[in-house]
């Protein structure tokens, strides 16, 4: 019997086609061997049969024979000296909170999270550069210009463990956001449809009222001034972008978004996106929090956004609770 391995689909693949998700992932195949794979149920999406040009979606799980990428698989390029260190070094800075069976790291703005054309430095390479099995696994992702928290899974297990997390929304995700302008109103939920542009060459997203997929995020501004607004943002769902998208959907660009943007008058000299994954709740463990990048403090104090926000942390318990 061949040798089956799993893949659970990345939200960056969300609303992806199989085929393709397939072929980013794991390697080229011929498109008739590929089929003929998926008839006769040697790849399988969450366990049945699919076809090549199914819509996909994130947190499924895809079982494959690996001996069917074996010839044109991905070989993964050997890591310079110099690259290790530079990433061992990244590990210890961004090391939250570790145990047996995961870890938390708070990534920097601007390193991506998977490799690809054009990405020098992802943390896909900064896990093979610590495991020597290769065994950590990304339970979820975050945007290559978002910083924050980052949850890495140490086995399959623990992956599956989390998947299933996020598929009974058992995870709390809370992320701080500087927008501009403020917003009229301090509290309110959003809501919308979300799907992929059909406008743009840049991969993007888009509110829609009839097709893509239903989308709701939580926002509450803790300060806010003339120009500038501090909000705490909860995805309730977990569509692609869909942070950046609610807020330039209300008006509220976040400052250092060069890709969604209110209009093409709307610039800022910020070279770091504002928006930070800031703490995450999820079965068994206390609000883990992952301090602000320097950039975003800095920005804050410039601006008189002046809060406490150990002040408001305490309140997240009595407010967030599972959906």
């Amino acid at each position: 019997m061949n040798k089956l391995e799993q893949f659970i689909i990345p939200e960056s693949e969300d609303q992806s086609r199989l085929d393709r998700c397939l072929r980013r992932n794991l390697g080229e195949i011929n498109q008739s061997l590929l089929e003929k794979s998926l008839r006769n149920k040697h790849i399988l999406l969450n366990g049945k049969k699919a076809k090549a040009s199914d819509k996909i979606e994130k947190n499924q799980v895809i079982t494959y024979e690996t001996s069917l990428f074996l010839k044109d698989k991905k070989v993964f390029s050997e890591i310079s000296k110099n690259k290790k260190s530079f990433y061992l070094d990244l590990y210890k800075k961004t090391l939250i909170k570790d145990n047996k069976n995961w870890f938390i790291l708070n990534k920097p703005n601007k390193i991506a999270v998977q490799g690809g054309t054009g990405q020098n430095k992802n943390i896909d390479e900064l896990l093979r550069s610590i495991s020597n099995d290769c065994q950590f696994k990304l339970v979820h992702r975050l945007d290559k210009d978002t910083s924050g928290i980052l949850v890495i899974a140490k086995n399959l297990k623990t992956a599956k463990t989390f998947h299933d997390f996020f598929k009974n929304k058992k995870i709390i995700k809370l992320y701080l956001a500087i927008i501009s302008p403020p917003p009229s109103k301090n509290k309110k939920y959003i809501t919308s449809n979300i799907e992929k542009s059909h406008f743009s060459n840049v991969r993007k997203m888009t509110t829609s009222n009839i097709k893509g997929k239903f989308a709701k995020t939580y926002m509450k501004i803790l300060v806010k001034n003339s120009k500038y607004a501090l909000a705490l943002l909860y995805p309730i769902t977990g569509r692609t972008h869909q942070l950046r998208v609610h807020m330039n959907y209300v008006g509220c660009s976040i400052i250092g978004d060069k890709k969604y943007k209110l209009n093409e008058n709307f610039r800022d000299n910020e070279n770091f996106l504002k928006l930070h994954s800031y703490v995450i709740k999820f079965p068994n463990e206390d609000f883990i929090k992952a301090p602000l990048p320097e950039h975003f403090i800095n920005f804050m104090k410039e601006n008189k956004l002046d809060i406490d926000l150990e002040k408001i942390e305490k309140d997240f318990e009595k407010e967030f609770k599972y959906e």
